[in-house]
């Protein structure tokens, strides 16, 4: 028995099924608190306070106007097991194999590749902003596309030349549209900002999952999709205290949303959007500002895993501590950095960088990076208008 099977890289492909199939490759980034590890939640400014924090929205200068993020655009890679790379040579493997004289040598080489995981997100995000004295409002545009592939292989598969072992890619994308609404209440110890953002959202999934031998880049479109639509909405709120300091909390995605991928050759998902309560502490002067973010609880993503390998539907839950920094001139230039840890345990520590340029405090351009080891980076860029 000959498996003709075409030999291509995965990653291509997964990032064009997230394109086509999820109508929008895309996930929430923001270049200034990428680069600073992810802060956000007592950092953000009153432009991005629709990424981290609603509350920030209303934190602003009494000379500060009109402000345009158009666009920031993201993508993130995590292949910690070189999927990509190993695959191919499976597939070297499987198209020149003849079944059932190859099978040692056939499930030799899924073995290399058995548990493997890869993950890529990618991401946009506009945002006008109207800041006044009493009450500052942002109108968002913001999408995210996850897509998870994973080879699911089982022991001693090959039977009288038939193979079940599969490769399964899930993807799903959500853009959110929405309006943030912020004010800033006066006391004597300092300011108190409160904040909310009502949002409707599309949800998109995909599935393609195929035994090993028919599992072909170019058949993407015989993937099974489906649609969801629904409303959510972000709260926050951030405290200024003396000397600098600033408290704040935020929750995102109040409104506990599910959605199912529909089922394809045995192999189904369902996708989670459930609240996440982050809390923010940060130090600032004119030129330098520090800050640590933390997730008080986990963020759960794909669960309900169906698979042969038996994927965990842990495997993917994450709980951020996020630590970062900046340093620099407000009208001119800024260096930042950072470091994320997940507190779950599933992913590994990263380590951030960056650069913005502001000239006169007009016109921002921000660049973000993170490396986190072999085949885990990300970059972030935006650019900003105040007017």
């Amino acid at each position: 028995m000959k498996i003709q099977l075409s030999k291509s890289l995965l990653l291509p492909f997964t990032l064009g099924i997230a394109a086509t199939s999820c109508q929008l490759f895309a996930t929430e980034f923001d270049a200034r608190s990428y680069a600073m590890g992810g802060v956000g939640v007592t950092t953000a400014d009153y432009v991005t306070a629709s990424f981290h924090n609603p509350a920030m929205a209303a934190k602003h200068d009494v000379r500060d106007d009109f402000g345009l993020l158009a666009p920031v655009i993201g993508l993130q890679v995590d292949d910690p097991d070189d999927l990509y790379h190993d695959a191919s040579n499976v597939y070297d493997v499987v198209s020149n194999a003849n079944l059932p004289a190859d099978t040692a040598t056939v499930e030799a080489a899924l073995a290399k590749i058995a548990g493997d995981k890869s993950y890529a997100e990618a991401g946009f995000g506009l945002v006008a902003s109207v800041p006044t004295r009493y009450y500052s409002t942002n109108v968002f545009l913001k999408g995210y596309a996850d897509s998870f592939i994973f080879s699911d292989v089982i022991a001693d598969d090959i039977n009288n030349g038939i193979i079940d072992s599969k490769m399964s890619v899930y993807a799903i994308s959500v853009v959110e549209f929405g309006m943030t609404f912020a004010r800033k209440f006066d006391t004597r110890y300092g300011g108190i900002h409160i904040g909310m953002s009502p949002k409707y959202n599309m949800i998109s999934t995909y599935n393609y999952s195929q035994t090993v031998n028919e599992f072909d880049p170019d058949k993407y479109k015989d993937g099974v999709s489906s649609d969801k639509k629904g409303f959510n909405i972000d709260l926050g709120m951030e405290v200024g205290l003396q000397h600098g300091l600033s408290v704040g909390a935020a929750v995102k995605n109040l409104i506990p949303q599910k959605v199912d991928l529909k089922p394809m050759n045995d192999s189904s998902a369902s996708y989670n959007l459930n609240p996440v309560v982050t809390t923010g502490l940060s130090w600032s002067s004119d030129y330098v500002t520090l800050a640590i973010d933390v997730d008080l609880n986990e963020t759960k993503r794909y669960e309900n895993i169906k698979s042969l390998s038996g994927v965990r539907d842990d495997f993917d839950d994450t709980q951020m501590l996020k630590i970062g920094g900046e340093i620099g001139f407000p009208s001119a230039m800024q260096l930042r950095a950072g470091y994320m840890n997940d507190l779950q345990g599933n992913k590994k520590q990263a380590f951030t960088a960056g650069i913005g340029f502001s000239p006169f405090k007009v016109f921002h351009f921000d660049v973000g990076v993170s490396y986190a080891g072999s085949n885990i980076f990300g970059v972030v860029a935006q650019t900003m208008v105040w007017f």
